[in-house]
Order: structure tokens, then sequence, then C-alpha cells
């Protein structure tokens, strides 16, 4: 994408903006209110067409297609699902490769296919009507549907915000480990940070049609590039270093860790960050209340949250030379809020 820029009347949405996307690499549009972002994603399949700049995608100019085409080849799910009533749930996932012409059989296995890993077996659900279905099961739906024809890019502007806050996480974690996602190129319009360091490669921050940074999530928090990028983080500043912490950055401060004894408990890599420790050991709730403290650090002496029925007491750490040891949740908070003092 070279030089976009895209007026409404005397305002400038889309000011000049250039940038690429790698092939399976995840950016994120992420902004206050007004930002651009949304614009900006809607000029890529042309619901938007920009005033000026050239749009390519696998080289080719978006231009040269005419827009039902174009948009026939890449995924779009929007907040509001889109999904047409009168039509089953099955039916709507095979909109579209019964549009490019996909073999009816082979459209039939395929919504089986995408239906059954979004945990909405076809065999259920497949026969019903999206006004039957849950929030979180339509935007299930939603996924599937563009994803059917196996398109190499995939747009989502706000796919979760609809949904109540738990529903919102179950969805964005069946979106995060759908392995056919790994190989797609996706640019997601949030406004949700903690959505955008969870899911993003790269994330690109606007301001009033602006890009203010383009980089990795924990570039943006620890070398913000101005005070517009420092100050858009500040308030959720200690949850996003929980979630761009490795256990390996806080391993110097565990002091003595006890060799793991016997298999049970959650086991995570030194790579693994500091969030999915967390989630491996508290409830949401839990992590939620971890994060609360305004902007400080944990103390060194941190005391865990009380226990929960179910919750482990424990995680085992894998060090490279394949050793493992096991760590309490306080050890890790009082490890965590250690390396953050010695910065």
């Amino acid at each position: 994408m070279s030089h976009l820029t895209k007026r409404f009347g005397a305002q400038v949405v889309v000011d000049d903006i250039s940038f690429e996307v790698a092939q399976g690499e995840t950016l994120v549009l992420l902004g206050p209110s007004g930002c651009g972002k949304t614009t900006l994603l809607k000029t890529l399949n042309r619901l938007i067409e920009p005033d000026g700049g050239t749009i390519e995608i696998n080289g080719r100019d978006v231009r040269q297609q005419r827009p039902e085409e174009l948009r026939r080849g890449i995924g779009y799910v929007i907040q509001q699902v889109g999904l047409l009533p009168h039509l089953t749930v099955a039916q709507n996932v095979g909109v579209v490769p019964g549009l490019l012409g996909h073999p009816a059989a082979a459209t039939a296995a395929r919504t089986t296919e995408l239906l059954d890993r979004l945990h909405l077996p076809a065999a259920r659900f497949g026969a019903m009507l999206p006004a039957q279905l849950s929030g979180g099961q339509q935007q299930r739906v939603g996924l599937a549907r563009a994803l059917a024809a196996d398109p190499p890019v995939i747009l989502l502007d706000e796919p979760f915000g609809a949904l109540d806050p738990l529903t919102r996480a179950a969805v964005r974690r069946d979106f995060r480990e759908l392995d056919e996602l790994r190989r797609k190129t996706i640019v997601l319009v949030t406004h949700d940070v903690q959505e955008a360091f969870e899911l993003a490669d790269r994330i690109m921050l606007l301001d009033r049609g602006h890009i203010q940074q383009l980089g990795p999530p924990r570039e943006l928090l620890l070398h913000p590039a101005n005070a517009f990028v420092r100050s858009f983080f500040a308030a959720e500043h200690l949850a996003l270093r929980l979630r761009v912490t490795t256990l390996g950055e806080v391993q110097p401060f565990w002091g003595a860790a006890a060799p793991a004894a016997g298999d049970g408990l959650p086991t995570l890599p030194l790579t693994a960050s500091m969030q999915q420790a967390l989630d491996s050991l508290l409830t949401p709730e839990e992590v939620a209340a971890v994060a609360a403290p305004k902007n400080q650090p944990l103390p060194a002496a941190a005391e865990a949250p009380a226990d929960s029925p179910g919750t482990p007491a424990a995680l085992t750490v894998t060090l490279p030379d394949g050793s493992r040891v096991a760590l309490t949740l306080p050890q890790l908070l009082a490890a965590f809020g250690r390396a953050m003092a010695a910065e």
C-alpha cells in the first residue's frame, strides 16, 4: 500500500499512508475513535475507494479487478457478523465457494471441517438459522464463512467488539489457535489494546489519519516513538508488560527454584510470557486482579490471589538443557516485580 489518502469532504481521514504486510503476518490497526483505521481497512477490499495512492495484493493492483471479484478472494469479518438470516449456518458458510463455482460436495466437506474446528459441530448446528445462535456462535460462523474459500488475505473489522468479555476471550482464543489462520495474511482493526497485543505480529498505531508507530507490540510498549504512543499505552502498561515479558527474562530474579517433581502441572518453555504463566495458574478474574494496579510495578514480595478450586499451585518451566523446575505463583510475581524494579 503506497501513499493512501482518503477525504470525506474537507476532512482528511487517511493521510498519505504507506505500509506493507508480509505473507502470513497479522497486522493490527489500533488507535482512538476517528483515527482512520476502519476507513483504511475498507480501502483494501474497495468497500471505500481511496482518493489517492495504490494498493497491491500479491503484486496486483486491486483496481485491475472488479470490486465483487476482489472481495470474493478476500475473507471479511465484521462486528455485526452480517449472516444472511434466511440461510442456514451451513448455507451461510458455503456462500462464497458457491459464488466461485466450487463443487457442492467440496463446499459441504469444507463447511463441515470449519464448523467442527470452530466448536460448532455441523451435525448439530449446520441446519440452524443464525437467529437460533448466540452472539459468540454467530461470530464463529462469520469466521468460518470468511475462511470457506481459503482466501490468502483476511480482513477483520472489530470482529469481537460486540461480544461480552468472557465470550470475546473464548472466541479470540479459538481464532488464535486455528492452525489455518497461521497461513493467512490478516489485517485486523480493534480498539482493544489487550486484544491487539494478544493477536498482532505488528501493530500500526494511528492518530488523525497518520501512522504514529508501526512495529511489534513489544517495541511500541518499551520503545515508543513519541509522546502519543507512550500515553496511548500508559493506562494498561502493567498488563501489557505481562504480555511482552518472557519467563526467560525474569529467570535471573527467580532465586532458588525447586526441581520439578512428577507430572500434572502446567508446563511452559522459557519463551512463554508472564501472561501465559498467569493464565495457566489463575482464573480470568484473578488475572485481571493481578494486572489491576495503575501503572505500578509489582512489589518484590507480591502476594498471589487466594487459591481457587481447581487451579494449580505451581507450574513447570522447561530449561534449555531439558531439565525442569517448579515455580509457584508468588515466586513468579516476585521475580517479575524485581525484574521491573531493576530496569
